[in-house]
């Protein structure tokens, strides 16, 4: 995230004519969203809105995010509704409407309902035609963004588990990058199925946060994600419940290894 004189200071950049005066004073900034990127809820003049910023090379990653988000959108998939965009050369903006639901950690379903919730919603868009998807996902792509990250110093080994907790970011990805999963069927992937990016609302219905890493990719980016989720916050036990709401009869679980190490290096 942006300090907080980063954040009035892109605040500045958004043209007068795109931004409200009153939503840019309304504009209250939060501890969410993409790296190198600068979030506000505005609550003032409507309903909540959520205002995404970035410049340098975080404007193109957001870029992305845009395109992705109203991919999705357009294909039934529930995420932010896209309100008004920005993408000039050196900075770009997204204002959304809020997400209607409640975080997976505040919702008071049981989670026996909430796990099925969540891999009934991935099943669905696992099924999308990803022929159609112009955005790629591949392990190729998500190895050579783990190499830019490395070679930038963006990568904190101080985050990573335990397993991985000795080794640095380029240690971690030359021991990954071999085991690299062949074949396999390409799916619509969210791309950070974290349960911090997604809400349920009063439906039951599953809504996606953050979709800029959504595209073309193997269905265990997502499945080991969620499968790590599900371990954390409601204990390992739920694991097999997620699989067979999800419909997934055999685990592969050196494919889910090998996206849990290369997870580590985003």
């Amino acid at each position: 995230m942006a300090n907080a004189t980063g954040e009035s200071g892109l605040l500045a950049r958004i043209p007068a004519d795109w931004l409200s005066p009153e939503e840019r004073l309304g504009a209250a900034p939060v501890e969410a969203g993409m790296s190198d990127a600068a979030v506000f809820r505005i609550d003032a003049s409507g309903p909540p809105r959520y205002l995404k910023i970035a410049d340098r090379k975080a404007a193109e990653a957001l870029r992305q995010e845009i395109a992705r988000t109203r991919w999705l959108s357009r294909r039934g998939v529930r995420v932010p509704r896209l309100l008004r965009t920005l993408e000039a050369a050196d900075v770009a903006a997204m204002l959304t409407a809020e997400l209607p639901g409640v975080a997976i950690a505040d919702c008071d379903r049981p989670i026996g309902d909430i796990v099925d919730i969540i891999a009934r919603a991935f099943a669905g868009l696992h099924a999308l035609p990803a022929a159609g998807c112009p955005f790629d996902e591949s392990v190729a792509v998500r190895l050579e963004r783990a190499r830019t990250l490395i070679a930038r110093g963006e990568v904190e080994p101080a985050q990573f588990e335990w397993r991985n907790r000795q080794l640095t970011p380029q240690q971690l990805y030359d021991r990954t990058a071999p085991r690299a999963p062949a074949g396999g069927t390409a799916v619509v992937v969210h791309g950070d199925a974290t349960f911090d990016n997604m809400r349920i609302d009063a439906a039951g219905t599953l809504g996606l946060l953050d979709c800029g890493h959504a595209g073309r990719g193997d269905r265990y980016v997502d499945l080991e994600r969620i499968a790590s989720e599900v371990e954390e916050h409601f204990g390992a036990q739920w694991i097999a419940a997620f699989r067979r709401s999800y419909g997934i009869e055999t685990w592969d679980d050196d494919r889910a290894a090998f996206f849990a190490d290369l997870y580590e290096l985003f």
